[in-house]
């Protein structure tokens, strides 16, 4: 399945609604950012509300439903702005997991801490740009350069590329380019996408659906492909690999509430 132009999810609400109807169980997989709450210039501002909050403790509580927060944030962030202990967190693009009796740790974030604690070092000292907000994951890291003034922008970029062309000489690590941040991961085949598979594994009655903004979700919406629902929160019609398209936050917690009523 390759990247097309999404059908707006409202349009299709019937369709997507009777394969919800359809099946015992379901997952769903929702990114935090730009999904359950509006992206914020300080990272640390963006919280959701409370109706989104009781929202998905509600859906969790269901028998028939699973619910998996899949960020790039930390496990341990994650819990302090969700604050719920009924539902699964998935960190770090997938490297961290914990829930209800499951946790899991991806071997080569492990062996990365020391890597990114040493590179976040070098980066807060050779890029002093005003507006720069490093994000220190210990298995990954970012650099969300939303609050640097335009003008001083490529020069972000320009610091940044130079910096990482020398450490990832030495260094097992990757770069991926999202909405006005960079991430920093291990140089390892493994994503949202490979965990969700993983989640997934042996589960063949239960019907996946991911809903996700940003570049990285791409993988959790190939990782689901037909063989469930996916969903792309944006404003622009754009190619994607998402099924289904709707345009802001709102509307995903619109959807929710509506796969709450559903009848299984």
């Amino acid at each position: 399945m390759g990247r097309n132009i999404p059908r707006g999810a409202k349009k299709n609400l019937k369709l997507i609604l009777d394969k919800i109807k359809k099946k015992r169980k379901i997952f769903l997989f929702l990114d935090y950012d730009g999904t359950l709450t509006p992206i914020r210039k300080k990272p640390r501002l963006a919280k959701i509300s409370t109706r989104t909050r009781k929202l998905l403790n509600k859906i969790s509580k269901k028998k028939w439903a699973g619910v998996f927060i899949v960020s790039g944030r930390s496990i341990k962030n994650l819990r302090s702005l969700i604050r719920l202990k009924s539902i699964c967190y998935i960190g770090n693009h997938g490297f961290e997991m914990e829930g209800p009796s499951v946790r899991y740790l991806h071997p080569a974030g492990r062996k990365a801490k020391p890597i990114m604690k040493k590179l976040y070092g070098i980066l807060k000292k050779e890029i002093l740009i005003k507006g720069i907000v490093f994000d220190d994951k210990e298995y990954t890291l970012s650099l969300h350069y939303r609050m640097v003034r335009k003008s001083e922008r490529l020069k972000v970029k320009e610091k940044f590329k130079k910096v990482i062309s020398g450490f990832n000489k030495n260094y097992p690590i990757k770069i991926t380019h999202g909405k006005k941040v960079f991430e920093i991961r291990p140089r390892v085949a493994w994503d949202k996408g490979k965990i969700v598979k993983k989640v997934m594994r042996n589960k063949k009655n239960i019907l996946p659906i991911s809903i996700g903004d940003d570049i990285t979700d791409e993988d959790m919406f190939r990782a689901v492909g037909k063989r469930g629902i996916t969903i792309i929160v944006s404003a622009k019609k754009k190619k994607s690999f998402a099924q289904y398209r709707v345009s802001s936050t709102s509307e995903v917690v619109k959807f929710l509430k509506l796969f709450l009523n559903t009848e299984n």
